[in-house]
């Protein structure tokens, strides 16, 4: 038996510990949280921050193989124990960094959006305005669920968007935006594996939906399976990656499939491979982690959707976090299957849950979902 850690204990450690359990494996978390999920539920769970040498040096000591749950996880303190790592620290340095991300996309071909990195130091709003408005700013280190990013419409908007940020910044075109979908693939060292893509319907850049199947012509979902797989090739990686597409239409007049951004872990929109694959996006992980070979995942009949839940309904309901009034599910029994994380304090915009269900057409299931959730919200 392996022993496998993990760099992180939120919930997407979390729901990864509970398949590397039913494969057998020891797990051992590190975590600077106390109250995190993992912290919560799991017994050997190293309390230290990611950067404390001593801490990293305990938990390597007792690891085989080692993954994280995301993508800013700092890589630095990490280069004594790459060995260990999967996916590895290349990986995750291209994918943490999106001045590195869209370069390394850009010169293997992989079509990103039109980009301009702007180094620490450069005049970022001189730099926005030769790109040309409208245009994004992103950070290139830091950043999830929109933090640390300027939608620049005007010359107003340049003049007051921060001068610096961590890493420089990244400039992208705003495309006129069809749709959203993701690759999850996983592979080991003898072959690779796709699932199916999940298309994703964002508020306020926050993951709401994720539907399968995708609503989204099957040419473009071939070619995102096939960049998703090229993309994890190029990088020799080992472990699971997720490849976030745009599907829309650029400065140059054409709609095409455009490359976003890459999560080197299990990813909020493979929750629903829980429910409606044959292996899930976390036991094919725990899979690779504990060399068991990888399986091709198919999906089961009819669709799928899951659905986020916010710290906004646990306020709605007058709760400071933990435990949920589900007492609405009672009118969903297609609502396959309610994930609390355990979290005890709620606030707006946080990852508190999510729910599954499971419908005729991915249109029933996202009504089904959004009714759900609404009854959660406003109970009796």
């Amino acid at each position: 038996m392996a022993t496998v850690g993990i760099l992180g204990g939120g919930q997407l450690g979390l729901m990864l510990a509970e398949s590397l359990d039913r494969l057998g494996q020891g797990v051992v978390v590190l975590e600077p949280d106390p109250e995190s999920p993992c912290a919560q539920r799991r017994s050997h769970v190293i309390a230290a921050k990611l950067t404390d040498p001593t801490a990293l040096a305990d938990f390597f000591a007792r690891v085989d193989i080692a993954t994280f749950d995301s993508e800013n996880t700092p890589s630095g303190p990490l280069q004594p124990y790459a060995a260990k790592l999967a996916p590895s620290l290349r990986v995750l340095e291209v994918s943490q960094d999106r001045a590195k991300e869209k370069t390394f996309l850009s010169t293997h071909g992989f079509r990103p959006v039109s980009f301009r990195v702007v180094a620490p130091g450069e005049d970022v709003r001189a730099a926005a305005l030769s790109f040309g408005l409208p245009c994004i700013a992103k950070s290139a280190l830091g950043g999830y669920d929109g933090k640390g990013q300027y939608r620049l419409r005007t010359e107003g908007d340049v003049e007051a968007m921060p001068p610096q940020a961590p890493g420089g910044w990244v400039l992208e075109e705003v495309l006129q935006l069809d749709s959203e979908v993701s690759c999850l693939v996983a592979r080991d060292e003898r072959s690779a594996v796709s699932f199916p893509i999940f298309e994703n319907l964002h508020t306020h850049h926050i993951l709401d939906l994720t539907v399968v199947p995708a609503r989204v012509e099957q040419a473009l979902q071939d070619e995102a399976r096939q960049v998703a797989d090229g993309i994890a090739s190029a990088l020799g990686l080992v472990g699971l990656l997720t490849v976030e597409f745009f599907i829309g239409t650029g400065r140059d007049g054409v709609r095409r499939l455009y490359v976003n951004e890459l999560a080197p872990r299990v990813h909020n929109s493979g929750h629903v491979t829980r429910q409606a694959c044959t292996v899930s996006q976390f036991d094919a992980l725990a899979r690779i982690l504990a060399g068991i070979p990888v399986v091709q995942p198919e999906v089961h009949r009819g669709a799928w959707c899951m659905g986020q839940l916010l710290g906004d309904v646990w306020l709605a309901q007058g709760r400071a976090g933990g435990a949920l009034d589900l007492t609405a599910w009672r009118d969903f029994p297609d609502v396959v299957d309610v994930y609390v994380y355990g979290k005890r304090e709620a606030r707006k915009n946080r990852k508190m849950g999510h729910y599954v269900v499971h419908a005729d057409t991915p249109e029933r299931a996202m009504e089904r979902a959004l009714s759900f959730r609404a009854a959660l919200t406003h109970p009796g």
